[in-house]
Order: structure tokens, then C-alpha cells, then sequence
């Protein structure tokens, strides 16, 4: 009987995980899924698909397309995983620092972690100088094509960096993408000097980022903040100075969330807040906006190019 026994929580285990695999493909960017898809992917029978997908819509986790019959997240899936952001102390202490960072600037701001061996996009807040990315929070990216994956390479342990820059050829998100490894150290090496990363067009055509570590208790990264903004909006000189912002904003986080040091930034720069005060007024004045992603006028820190 014993071994009955096992042999059926085995089997239950060996269910429930093929179950949760077929629910984690639709974590991915595609909107919806259907049954003989999801069972070339996973490896399954298409009645064993069928069966686990009818009991996901029936708990109101997925919901299905009465003409298609193609599955997609439900609003009770939506739910459980807002949850989440809710309660993780990350996200909690970060929301008011980001909607500060992006009153100060007018730039979008973004939260990204590492979750398994790649960057998943957390939290973001947009600014007046949207542009679209394509991107959404949820999205996962290759550790080694944004801004914030070089950080957090830079600022995890050496031999857990070597892995996953070791797993196979890197893959290009954009022609612009660095995919040669020893570049790509190259440029992790520079972020942990300088405590920041920039990129341009490397994940979206025309998109600039900026990105710098958030950190625990610990020496290592437990997230990335950063800016996200149309690249013409932005010089490159002044790509420096939003660093120093962001650094100032993520010691902050960092404290908050039992960090004790903060080893970057409290370097003089010329103010950044005053030209984001003037594209709010023009903003509330009811005046026409500017297209999205292309502000009219100067950029949020174009003043400091007077010198």
C-alpha cells in the first residue's frame, strides 16, 4: 500500500507541474494560445491540454474565445498577480520614488529584477516624453540586452554573471543589440565602476535608457532603476547627470528596503527639477501636448547644455 501511495503522489507532483508549465506559457508576449500549440510546446497530449485548460477557465484564470476557442489571462490571474506588486517590499517602496523621479525629469521611469536567468520589466511609470517601447511591465528580455541587465550582471556574483553570459550565442532584440560576449563583459565591467549603464536603440529602434542598481541588505543588486526617453530628447553629456538623479533616488530605495550602503553618486551636477516643473505647467496650462515621444521645444534637461 505504501508504495502505492507514493507512486500516486508522484504521479499527482508530475501532473500538477506539467499543469502550471502549460499556465507559465502565457507569461510570454503573445495575447492568446490555443490547444495544439500549447501542446507542441509543453509536450503533451492535446486531450491532456484541453482537459487542464477547461479546468483554468472554469477557476477564471484563463478565459477562452467563444469563436476561436484560443485561451488568454483572465482577470482572476490578473488579479493574483497583483498581489504581487501589492505586497513586495520592492515595489511598494519604489512606487513613490518613481512618481517623484519622473515629476522631477518628465522621463519615464522603470523597476526591473531579475527573475530566473533573465530581466523581467516590474513596474514602470510613464513620463511626459512617452515613447512607445513596445514593452510592457511583465516582459522579459535577455539579461544582457538592456540597461538593466548589465547592472544587475555587474552587481551579482562573478560565476553566476559567467553562466549566464555562457548559456549559448546572445540574441539581438535590435540590429543595435551588443550580442558579442566579450563586449558585453566589457561594458558590465564598466558599470560596476561607474555604477550606471546607458544604452541606445540596443531593445527599441529610437529608445535611450539609463540604468543603475538597487540594493538590499546584501552587496548584490535586488533590482534596476531607470530612465527610459526618446534618444533625441536626450545628449549624451547629459547622460551623467540623469545617472546622478537616478543614484540619488535608488539610495534612497536601497535604505528603505535595508540597505545600509549605497556606494554611488553625491556628485555635483546643476539641478535637473526645473525644466520638468515647466513642461507640467505647459501640461495643466491646456495647451496642445506634443505628439508622443516627441516633445516640442527643448528636451527636459535641454537647460544644461548652456553649460
Amino acid at each position: 500500500m505504501a508504495g502505492t501511495d507514493d507512486s500516486e503522489k508522484l504521479e499527482g507532483m508530475k501532473s500538477l507541474r506539467s499543469s502550471l508549465r502549460l499556465l507559465l506559457e502565457f507569461a510570454g508576449e503573445q495575447r492568446d494560445l490555443g490547444v495544439a500549440e500549447l501542446s507542441q510546446r509543453c509536450g503533451l497530449s492535446k486531450s491532456q491540454v484541453s482537459k487542464v485548460l477547461a479546468v483554468f477557465a472554469e477557476c477564471r484564470l484563463l478565459v477562452q474565445d467563444p469563436d476561436t476557442r484560443r485561451y488568454a489571462v483572465g482577470a482572476r490571474l490578473f488579479a493574483l498577480g497583483s498581489r504581487f506588486v501589492t505586497y513586495d517590499v520592492l515595489c511598494r517602496e519604489a512606487m513613490p520614488v518613481m512618481r517623484d523621479l519622473v515629476s522631477r525629469t518628465g522621463h519615464s521611469v522603470r523597476l526591473s529584477v531579475l527573475e530566473g536567468d533573465d530581466v523581467l520589466y516590474l513596474l514602470g511609470f510613464e513620463g511626459l516624453y512617452f515613447v512607445d517601447t513596445g514593452w510592457r511591465a511583465g516582459t522579459w528580455l535577455p539579461v544582457h540586452s538592456t540597461s538593466a541587465g548589465r547592472v544587475l550582471l555587474a552587481f551579482m556574483r562573478p560565476e553566476r554573471a559567467d553562466r549566464l553570459l555562457d548559456r549559448g550565442p546572445l540574441r539581438a532584440v535590435t540590429d543595435r543589440t551588443v550580442t558579442d560576449p566579450v563586449e558585453v563583459r566589457r561594458l558590465v565591467g564598466l558599470a560596476r565602476q561607474r555604477g550606471y549603464v546607458t544604452q541606445r536603440g540596443e531593445t527599441t529602434p529610437g529608445l535611450g535608457t539609463i540604468a543603475v542598481p538597487v540594493f538590499g541588505a546584501g552587496t548584490e543588486a535586488v533590482g534596476s532603476l531607470g530612465f527610459a526617453f526618446p534618444s533625441h530628447t536626450v545628449n549624451v553629456r547629459d547622460e551623467p547627470r540623469l545617472a546622478e538623479v537616478l543614484h540619488g533616488a535608488a539610495r534612497v530605495l536601497s535604505q528603505r528596503i535595508g540597505g545600509t550602503v549605497y556606494p554611488f553618486g553625491n556628485r555635483h551636477h546643476p539641478p535637473l527639477e526645473a525644466p520638468a516643473r515647466e513642461a507640467l505647467k505647459t501640461k495643466r496650462s491646456g495647451r496642445e501636448p506634443a505628439a508622443a515621444g516627441k516633445p516640442r521645444g527643448r528636451s527636459p534637461i535641454s537647460p544644461l547644455d548652456r553649460g
